[in-house]
């Protein structure tokens, strides 16, 4: 059964991730042109500054949802040595990587955003890489991860954007739903499996409604730091008194 981009189905998307997790960063990199690595580097910049904003110093306690292959938790290790990442996935063998990748140095869990088991209030920061569009509640879970979190504490998001204006439009278009999957297919990838990720990326909010949905789970100080010509954006924001 295929992931339909309209339902977003979880057993869906866990499935593609599934598929898809032997080869992933090979795909992302070449995609990307390694520029998904930089894109990372920055969420995890961007995460450690919020989090230190808040709360004075201390060691940090870091969830990345959606977290794959390890990525940003490796990110986030060399940001700030002192911390504690805890990465969430819902897809086993996504977290079969993130554990050899980040060598016992953080904690993994396999989970679901609706739905983390964690306390209220127990991070100082939260990240998501390119894992937000694939979302079936998109809200739910951001008020899910607004409970555990402290409050002021961050949520920073990675994500592929909508372009803006229509010659970035058509650019990004012709990008994601015809090279996406032919560069896919070129490394042994299923050819379908990243045309549900055009379609995702098409399909997802532009920035004034990711924005909103921020303000609506109880975040505050929302900023968007757009790259690659609007195409890919870190969303920010921080947890108000009353989330």
């Amino acid at each position: 059964m295929e992931a339909d981009p309209t339902r977003r189905d979880p057993e869906d998307v866990k499935r593609l991730f599934a598929r898809v997790s032997a080869r992933y960063d090979a795909i992302n990199r070449a995609m990307c042109g390694g520029l998904d690595v930089l894109w990372r580097g920055r969420l995890a910049k961007t995460a450690a500054a919020l989090a230190r904003e808040n709360r004075g110093g201390g060691k940090k306690k870091y969830l990345d949802i959606a977290c794959g292959s390890g990525d940003v938790c490796a990110r986030l290790l060399r940001e700030d040595p002192d911390c504690s990442v805890v990465g969430v996935d819902f897809c086993p063998e996504m977290l079969a990587l993130a554990r050899e990748k980040c060598g016992g140095r953080a904690e993994f869990a396999e989970a679901d955003c609706r739905s983390l088991p964690f306390s209220e209030s127990s991070f100082d920061a939260a990240t998501i890489s390119f894992g937000f569009r694939n979302f079936a509640d998109r809200p739910a879970c951001l008020r899910e991860i607004a409970r555990v979190l402290k409050t002021g504490a961050p949520l920073c998001v990675l994500e592929v954007a909508r372009a803006e204006g229509p010659l970035f439009e058509t650019a990004q278009k012709f990008f994601m739903c015809s090279a996406v999957p032919l560069i896919a297919k070129a490394f042994g990838g299923r050819r379908e499996d990243y045309e549900y990720l055009a379609k995702t990326t098409m399909d997802y909010p532009r920035r004034a409604e990711v924005e909103k949905m921020f303000a609506a789970a109880g975040f505050g100080e929302i900023r968007t730091r757009a790259m690659a010509f609007g195409m890919v954006a870190i969303v920010s924001g921080k947890k108000r008194e009353t989330a």
